[in-house]
């Protein structure tokens, strides 16, 4: 982190980035057992964050299996069957 220092004198911090998560293909096979992230299901799907979270309200993709502290994962077998669906 660096610190820089404006011509008035005053110190400023860099800016934290905010956003939505960013896709990124998993790791493992969908034939694996093994948890995936949001972003895991935003590549897999190919939709956004707010798409994937409205279609989670609306129920159109299914449930998290779990929460990882606040982070929720779903299992492989979860999205296998929501894809041969």
């Amino acid at each position: 982190m660096s610190i820089t220092n404006d011509l008035t004198g005053t110190l400023t911090l860099p800016k934290k980035q905010r956003g939505h998560t960013r896709p990124q293909a998993p790791v493992i096979g969908l034939d694996q057992p093994g948890r995936l992230r949001v972003c895991h299901l935003l590549a897999i799907l190919g939709i956004s964050h707010a798409t994937l979270y409205a279609g989670l309200k609306t129920g159109r993709y299914p449930r998290p299996d779990g929460r990882d502290g606040k982070f929720p994962f779903w299992k492989t077998a979860t999205i296998l069957a929501f894809l041969d669906a």
